[in-house]
């Protein structure tokens, strides 16, 4: 049974609407803020060590307990030093779980992401 046309592209508009509207969420939040690093110098630091140093660490360490070697394991390493999505940034705003550190944490981390993943690319062999 396959799903009417009508109702998968509706479904398809909505969906594709939705990360324009968290972007914007996102800019509006970052708009309303007082200072540009809306969680301060210090935890806005911390949060990207965390999410570019330690998030590799750890993703390397449990992809080298399941078997990974070579390649894989270099990729999944190279993966974790992504910027994370805009989609944590909603739910924080939604159940108020600091959405300042999250925001400043998208926002700094798609600006800092690259060159951080050029050097684990480059460092790794890829």
């Amino acid at each position: 049974m396959e799903m009417p046309s009508l109702i998968k592209a509706s479904v398809k508009i909505i969906s594709d609407a939705g990360l324009g509207m968290a972007m914007f969420s996102l800019g509006l939040f970052m708009a309303l803020q007082p200072r540009i690093i809306a969680c301060g110098t210090k935890r806005a630091v911390m949060g990207m060590v965390i999410r570019f140093m330690c998030g590799p660490l750890v993703m390397s360490a449990s992809s080298i307990v399941i078997g990974l070697r070579q390649d894989r394991l270099h990729t999944a390493i190279v993966q974790a030093a992504l910027p994370q999505g805009i989609v944590p940034f909603i739910f924080a705003r939604e159940y108020g779980l600091h959405p300042d550190i999250l925001s400043t944490g998208v926002i700094f981390g798609m600006l800092i992401s690259l060159p951080i993943t050029l050097l684990y690319y480059i460092f790794l062999g890829l």
